[in-house]
């Protein structure tokens, strides 16, 4: 007890200060504002769970993202996954990046699955503590896994004898659309022996693979033909979980041309049954029905059942193909008649989509044009890098800078007869490999992130070359490419 004078406790402190300097320092009074670490009170850190998607058919990929806060590198992350009882089991384990992220597998087979149920899984994952960190535990996430024979999209295919794995494939898109995830596409030149190249280049998934018809067509027909290895390969990468578009560049059947041959362009001849012209366009167009056809069936059983989403006579509102700027009525009575004539051909693995050019000057309102029944409307936009060799620097700039054009894209979405939007093409032309595709992430987010508009997937082209918009397309090349595909877990954008 210190004396009660001042100036008696003023000396007796001094005494006591100088008798703690001179002691050894474990006989020191203690800092009441320090501890050892092993006695300091670990941080608090929360654990934040996303199932990518959430509803899946039995057997296809999907993914647990978990995000740390503090972010930090090698923190233990375990998945579990609720029993019956209402334990909880581990069933995957990983270490969070330098962000924070983890992204761990879920096993989504489910044997016995059949009929009208529909398996629903609560997951969640466990933060292992650190020495100065808190364990944490996140809230439990629901995913749904579905039988092929219990699909339900939320708007069914036009299609009304669809099979059951074009049904799968409507519902899975509108479970990413639900979800306010955007897949990350890449297109391959089936054509090229080269075909996977652009594939083979990333570190990552991607969740869309596109081709072509034609391109696919010509390979099985070269002196050398690898037609089938490309069959193969994007069979195997859709019974992998990859989604399959095919576009269709028709030859001219006026003049046996290529599809930007626009010495012939009578859109309205293909209607009339008579005519060479439809008699070409038709045995054409029943050569690629036997491809999809190939699709349905797996190959003869070889892979397992596919369905496609197939984009035809795609960007008619511009001028750059045989088929562009047609008339209203022949362009959709040509849809109708393709559709009937799938159905006629027995191909019923396929959703129907329109894809339509970037609304600016010389390219027609794409809204006059979309068919009446549509799986699946998708805009196809493309920055152009190069600027005129005598444009301003302050025009240079801006048409050099990064961006991603959107007119004309609410205007279709908004259409009752439009189910789905999708970027279908975009990217740069004529780049040297300096365009960001963040920008994709960044427009989205900022003006297409309603349900109503969301892209279910982004598609970038491959790398060209030939005519004047060519250049750097494909992700790999793109010099943020690596990096904004890494941004986007397990190939979904969000």
């Amino acid at each position: 007890m210190l004396p009660s004078s001042p100036r008696a406790r003023t000396c007796a402190a001094t005494v006591v200060a100088l008798l703690a300097a001179l002691l050894p320092a474990s006989y020191a009074a203690a800092d009441p504002g320090s501890s050892s670490t092993s006695e300091r009170r670990a941080r608090t850190s929360t654990a934040e769970a996303r199932v990518l998607p959430a509803q899946v058919k039995a057997g296809e990929p999907a993914s647990v993202l978990v995000e740390l806060e503090p972010a930090a590198a090698g923190r233990e992350v375990r998945l579990e996954q609720q029993q019956d009882d209402g334990g909880w089991v581990e069933v995957g384990s990983g270490l969070s990046d330098g962000k924070g992220r983890v992204l761990l597998d879920v096993d989504t087979t489910e044997p016995g699955l059949s009929g009208q149920a529909v398996a629903t899984r609560r997951l969640r994952v466990v933060v292992l503590p650190t020495e100065d960190t808190a364990a944490a535990t996140s809230a439990s996430r629901a995913l749904e896994i579905h039988p092929e024979t219990n699909c339900r999209p939320r708007v069914a295919p036009v299609d009304p004898e669809a099979t059951g794995e074009a049904i799968c494939l409507a519902a899975r898109l509108d479970s990413w659309r639900h979800a306010r995830i955007t897949g990350v596409g890449q297109q391959v030149n089936a054509s090229s022996q080269d075909w996977a190249a652009p594939l083979d280049a990333l570190d990552s998934t991607v969740t869309v693979v596109g081709f072509d018809l034609e391109e696919l067509d010509r390979s099985f027909g070269y002196e050398h033909p690898f037609g089938q290895q490309v069959l193969d390969d994007l069979l195997a990468r859709a019974r992998d979980g990859a989604v399959l578009v095919a576009s269709w560049h028709a030859t001219n059947p006026g003049t046996g041309g290529p599809f930007t041959d626009r010495s012939w362009r009578d859109v309205k001849a293909l209607l009339d049954d008579s005519t060479p012209e439809a008699e070409a366009f038709w045995r054409d167009f029943e050569a690629k029905m036997a491809l999809l056809a190939r699709f349905q069936d797996g190959d003869g059983g070889r892979f397992p059942r596919t369905a496609v989403v197939l984009r035809p006579l795609h960007e008619a509102n511009g001028g750059f193909f045989w088929w562009g700027k047609p008339k209203r009525a022949a362009y959709r009575a040509l849809w109708a008649r393709m559709q009937a004539r799938a159905g006629l051909a027995g191909v019923h693995n396929v959703l129907w989509a329109y894809s339509f050019n970037l609304h600016t000057a010389g390219v027609r309102n794409p809204t006059r044009l979309v068919p009446a029944r549509i799986d699946l409307a998708g805009l196809d936009s493309y920055d152009p890098e190069t600027p005129p060799r005598r444009a301003s620097k302050k025009l240079a700039r801006r048409i050099r800078a990064d961006r991603l054009g959107l007119a004309g894209y609410e205007d279709v979405a908004r259409l009752d007869r439009v189910p789905r939007m999708a970027l279908t093409e975009v990217g740069p032309h004529g780049s040297d490999g300096s365009w960001n595709p963040r920008v994709i992430t960044r427009t989205v987010n900022r003006s297409l992130s309603s349900r109503r508009l969301r892209p279910v997937w982004a598609m970038l082209w491959f790398d060209d070359e030939g005519y004047a918009e060519a250049g750097t397309k494909q992700i790999s090349s793109l010099r943020g490419g690596h990096r904004w595909l890494a941004s986007c877990p397990a190939g979904f954008c969000f």
